[in-house]
Order: C-alpha cells, then structure tokens, then sequence
C-alpha cells in the first residue's frame, strides 16, 4: 500500500490515506510520486497530495517542504530550531545525559 498525505494552506497535512500499489505504480513498475497524485486527484477532485515514505514521514498537522522533500513536525517548543540535517526539532542547548525533558520557560534541561 502507498501512503499519500493530502495538503492544505501552507502544505499543512490534513489527511493521511493508503491506496493499492497498483494506483501509484508508474511504466517502469516503481512507486511514483505523480502516478499515485493524479490518481487521487482524479478520484477526489483534489490536487495536492504528496507521497510518504521512510524518508520524509508525514503526520496530520505536519508541514510538508518541497525543497527538502521532507514533512516538518509542529515546533514542539518555541526556542527549538529546525535542523536541515537531521530534519529535525533541537534545542537551542544539547540534552546533558542525567535531564528528561526540557523546560521552556527557563529555557533548560531539568
């Protein structure tokens, strides 16, 4: 089964939905971001869908980034900055060893 995200404003995910292979699979056999669009818009009457993978891996109320091919996560902190690398949330200081969570208001690991 193919995963595709459905986009909205600002390439927000709204949606999640799995359709059979056969509906994403372009002439050479291979999962194909536009074979599985134009399937689903031709189903649904809507345009902006994106296909998940490993790589990217989308959930509902993440934002979908072209240029890195890659489905960013709400911002779990204000403080936190997004690493292009990793394609991940940080903290503005690294997590010592002995902390659990990080504390916003001091801006800390406790």
């Amino acid at each position: 089964m193919a995963k595709f995200a459905k986009l909205g404003m600002n390439n927000k995910v709204t949606d999640i939905i799995e359709i059979d292979d056969i509906h994403a699979t372009d002439a050479n056999n291979n999962i194909d971001n536009e074979t599985g669009r134009q399937w689903l818009e031709n189903l649904t009457n809507y345009p902006n869908w994106v296909l998940c993978n490993e790589k990217n891996g989308a959930n509902k109320g993440s934002t979908y980034d072209e240029d890195q091919d890659c489905f960013i996560p709400v911002k779990p902190y204000a403080s936190w900055i997004w690493n292009t690398t990793s394609k991940s949330w940080e903290a503005p200081i690294s997590r010592p060893d002995n902390a659990d969570y990080w504390n916003e208001e001091t801006q800390s690991w406790v």
